[in-house]
């Protein structure tokens, strides 16, 4: 059978803690002798984020198995991660190389196209993901909280200049360009427009352009106030900046832009008050349910309706529906024991395939060992006085410098090691109570579980919110070989969704 190879190592730090290309690409070339699978060509990937598919030896892969299909048995990999870390891309990815015939095979995790084998693949590219997103989140929450204390974290607008301070970035006042962003809303102020606010602007030092006027106008940086509207909405919070810009005519100049008095919140995928908005399908005519509160003698009722014009589905109350969702995620919770199991089983498969990193930290304890006894050997020089102070002192802080950085590798790697507890133990905790996830959960968290886990939707019918199709990682305890569930609630899943979508 004839196999090519892809690679990937993505950081220096990597390719130290024993994910270097030589590496990979040696123990691939062991797995493929061992299997007797003739190479026909090697992938080498330096540098690539796995984040997403634009990288350049997987596309030149890609169009080499797609001119070579006839010719290519299987594609080796070291590593689920290696080839994607985005478990959507990894599994287009997956469904491509099936299409063309050709068999995917990772020499440190065991999957195949059996059922199990293929929740397996899923499961190793949910970690890599969930990894991505718990430092992507970690990233953000950092620098939401930067903005709300008043920092600006982007490039400095026309008229400011950023200026370090214990390691930060901060805005401050540009003053060779100050006095033209003043002249600027004062001409506007005035009643200048168009080109001839530009020329204005031109004959007193700068040249914008009509979007780059536009931009600074709007921008609340010159009130002192910073605007994020993906994180916090219309809100306008008090920056660390100095202002150039009085707000009173900041304000006046918006109201005269129509900004204040016309300007709609932007559209979002999830709503506070409807969590389930933009996830859940009308099951007559299959378009996605809106929401909205309609309005009675003495106060306002929420509800989940159908815009489709037309269509017989009736308004739904939005307590009733989100109660049976609960409901729903309660049934949904896998049974404590078959977790415990679930958890065991999956430890020993990681554990058993991942013996590269079991090795470095072996080969990295004896390094320790023998650092430790070449110090022993020293210090036992000294004492004897063979060897004086000064090449004491040398060679004896040269070993401990050694031996701390061969303890933070090793450190590295044991934590690397065991990052598998980390993961299934949140994974887990999740699964032990759907329903407390979702209540205490944020909306960012709120709409990222349901697209996990509810890939095709909600539906809500007869009183009871189902799925045409459930996660991956539910549909493993959905036990259809045996009378008794391996899930909490009683008689399985609710039935598929009477429509096509």
């Amino acid at each position: 059978m004839n196999a090519i190879i892809y690679i990937r190592v993505s950081t220096t730090e990597q390719a130290e803690l024993g994910y270097s290309l030589k590496a990979q690409e040696e123990i691939c070339k062991e797995y493929a002798e061992k299997n007797n699978y003739n190479i026909l060509k090697v992938f080498r990937e330096e540098g690539g984020s796995a984040k997403n598919t634009n990288r350049t030896e997987l596309q030149k892969l890609l169009k080499f198995i797609k001119e070579n299909k006839k010719d290519i048995d299987l594609l080796i990999i070291y590593k689920l991660d290696r080839l994607s870390r985005d478990v959507y891309d990894a599994l287009t990815l997956r469904i491509l190389f099936n299409e063309l015939g050709i068999e995917l095979r990772s020499v440190t995790e065991p999957f195949d196209d059996s059922p199990i084998g293929k929740f397996t693949a899923n499961l190793f590219s949910s970690i890599a993901q969930l990894d991505n997103d718990i430092r992507s989140e970690r990233t953000t929450i950092g620098m939401k909280q930067a903005v709300k204390e008043g920092r600006w974290l982007w490039q400095a607008p026309t008229g400011f200049k950023l200026e370090k301070k214990d390691g930060k970035s901060y805005l401050v006042i540009d003053k060779s360009k100050a006095n033209i962003i003043k002249e600027i809303f004062t001409l506007f102020d005035e009643g200048y427009r168009g080109k001839d606010l530009l020329s204005k602007i031109k004959e007193i030092g700068l040249n914008l352009s009509k979007q780059t006027m536009s931009k600074i106008l709007r921008n609340v940086a010159y009130k002192g106030k910073i605007k994020v509207v993906n994180w916090f909405g219309d809100e306008e919070i008090d920056g660390l900046h100095e202002p150039i810009i009085e707000e009173e005519l900041f304000d006046r100049v918006n109201f005269k832009l129509g900004i204040y008095k016309n300007f709609q919140k932007p559209k979002t995928k999830i709503h506070e008050e409807f969590p389930l908005r933009g996830i859940i399908y009308c099951p007559i005519c299959g378009n996605k349910l809106t929401a909205a509160f309609s309005t009675g003698r003495s106060k306002k009722y929420p509800y989940y309706r159908c815009s489709t014009k037309g269509c017989e589905y009736r308004s739904k109350n939005k307590y009733e529906v989100e109660n049976s969702f609960n409901s729903y995620l309660k049934k949904l919770t896998p049974k404590n024991h078959i977790l415990g199991l679930f958890k065991n089983s999956m430890e020993d498969i990681w554990k058993e395939n991942n013996k590269l990193e079991n090795n470095n930290i072996k080969i990295l304890n004896n390094k320790i060992k023998q650092l430790d006894n070449k110090i022993d050997y020293i210090i036992e020089l000294h004492s004897k006085s063979l060897i004086d102070d000064d090449d004491f002192t040398n060679r004896y802080n040269k070993l401990k410098t050694e031996k701390q950085n061969i303890e933070i590798a090793l450190s590295e790697n044991v934590n690397n090691f065991k990052n598998i507890d980390n993961y299934l133990d949140f994974g887990i905790g999740i699964l032990k109570d759907l329903k407390k996830f979702w209540v205490n959960s944020s909306l960012e968290s709120k709409h990222n579980f349901l697209s996990l886990m509810f890939p095709e939707g909600l539906y809500y019918k007869d009183k009871k919110v189902g799925t045409t199709k459930n996660a991956t990682i539910l549909e493993v305890f959905k036990d259809k070989n045996h009378k008794k569930s391996m899930m909490v609630g009683e008689g399985g899943l609710e039935p598929p969704c009477p429509y096509e979508h």
